[in-house]
């Protein structure tokens, strides 16, 4: 895992795509300028706030799951945005990001 990120429980839908852009930002390197990160190329956005949202409500755990730039990115429904090396960089070292610890 390379970045761990918590989202403020209290915070809008709109914040919730902030966040997890925020903790892509800080990983990946964006090219020469670029500041932001179109996540409508690598998730629906709608949905993915729609089932967090609807999966805080009801207190039931979800996770939603998907590649940016090869990167996985892991949004649970308790707050925490998770992303982890793309999946070349794992198997250059023999790690496997994917097993429960």
């Amino acid at each position: 895992m390379v970045a761990s990120e918590t989202i403020d429980p209290e915070s809008s839908n709109s914040e919730l795509v902030v966040d997890v852009v925020n903790a892509l930002v800080e990983v990946i390197e964006p090219a020469a300028g670029q500041t932001t990160l179109s996540l409508y190329e690598h998730v629906n956005l709608d949905a993915l706030e729609d089932i967090i949202t609807a999966s805080a409500e009801k207190k039931s755990d979800v996770e939603v799951r998907f590649t940016v730039e090869d990167y996985l990115v892991t949004v649970r429904s308790d707050n925490t945005i998770l992303i982890y090396e793309p999946i070349r960089a794992q198997r250059e070292i023999g790690e496997n990001p994917y097993l429960a610890s």
